[in-house]
């Protein structure tokens, strides 16, 4: 269990340290911890149960305190294994549930920027300073948490952007191996992407409604700002899905091209062969009256008419430009 200390600056407590004033109360603890804590938190079993099942990113508002779990993918493995963990939030406290360290290792690098001294949250501390005489609260940590765990996506996108664009271009420069495994790959993660980032605006919208009373106008406003820079992301996935739908078109094009060039070929071979071997089925049938079986030349004569034939209907292929 780790605890902090959030007021103007976000301080880490050590061992029985109480925290100053009326700062914020931040717990970082384990799912295992938080069933077996001594403190009474209201409908605790619900969080448990939700931690023990969690699938996507979610927040539910109940009398005097507010739930939620979040599930954020890897931007270095997509497809791969998710960070989630869970939030309980009331006026005077944050609890944040992670098996791990790594929620633990994102608020070290947060300490630096979690003030609220020339934060756009500051607003947030003033209404509830003018509303309930409190400096700081627990819901404003959780925006700047909220907030930071989005903060890089923009340059994400404009990479995995850049990245597509590398693909158009190798596409049009040649065929590559194994292009449309890339293709469905990229379709995957976007798709991880567009579901994770709708599943953050509802969260947001969830926590502006604000159906508990719990937060006060400031801290919805925050919840409302980071619902919207979730939904800029979404937009800017449902752009690269768009994009990444129209490699696959022109990757199918080319190859509907370079299958109708093979099939011209074979036409034209096919049609410049069947005169020869019309031939070949007349003069095989070796009828005992047939006047070129006993010519000294029959032979020869064969073999330039072929030829005359051929020339000819490569000639005459060129002149349609079918050649």
């Amino acid at each position: 269990m780790v605890r902090y200390s959030f007021g103007k600056r976000l301080t880490r407590l050590s061992d029985g340290e109480r925290r100053e004033g009326d700062d914020a109360c931040i717990t970082v603890m384990t799912l295992e911890e938080f069933r077996e804590a001594k403190e009474t938190y209201l409908h605790r079993k619900v969080l448990v149960h939700s931690m023990e099942n969690i699938h996507y990113c979610k927040a539910e508002a109940y009398g005097g305190c507010t739930m939620g779990t979040f599930m954020i993918p890897n931007k270095n493995n997509l497809l791969g294994e998710k960070f989630s963990f869970g939030f309980y939030v009331t006026d005077s406290e944050l609890i944040l549930l992670d098996e791990g360290d790594m929620l633990t290792e994102i608020i070290r690098r947060m300490e630096d920027i979690a003030s609220k001294e020339g934060t756009a949250h500051a607003h947030a501390g003033e209404e509830r300073a003018k509303e309930k005489g409190t400096p700081a609260a627990p819901a404003e940590f959780l925006i700047l948490l909220m907030d930071y765990l989005i903060r890089n996506d923009v340059l994400f996108l404009q990479k995995y952007e850049a990245k597509l664009e590398d693909m158009e271009d190798e596409l049009l420069d040649h065929q590559p191996k194994n292009f449309y495994e890339t293709v469905i790959v990229s379709r995957k993660e976007l798709l991880a992407l567009h579901t994770y980032y709708e599943q953050l605006i509802s969260l947001g919208e969830e926590l502006e409604s604000n159906d508990n009373h719990l937060f006060s106008e400031g801290e919805c406003a925050g919840f409302g700002m980071f619902a919207s820079r979730a939904s800029r992301l979404h937009d800017h996935v449902e752009m690269l899905r768009e994009y990444v739908f129209q490699i696959r078109e022109m990757y199918q094009s080319q190859i509907a091209s370079n299958q109708n060039q093979i099939m011209s070929w074979l036409t034209v071979v096919t049609t410049i062969f069947l005169p020869l071997s019309l031939l070949v089925g007349w003069y095989g049938m070796n009828f005992a009256n047939m006047p070129e079986l006993r010519w000294k030349y029959g032979y020869a004569g064969m073999i330039l008419l072929s030829v005359v034939i051929v020339a000819f209907e490569i000639w005459f292929f060129k002149k349609k430009k079918i050649l």
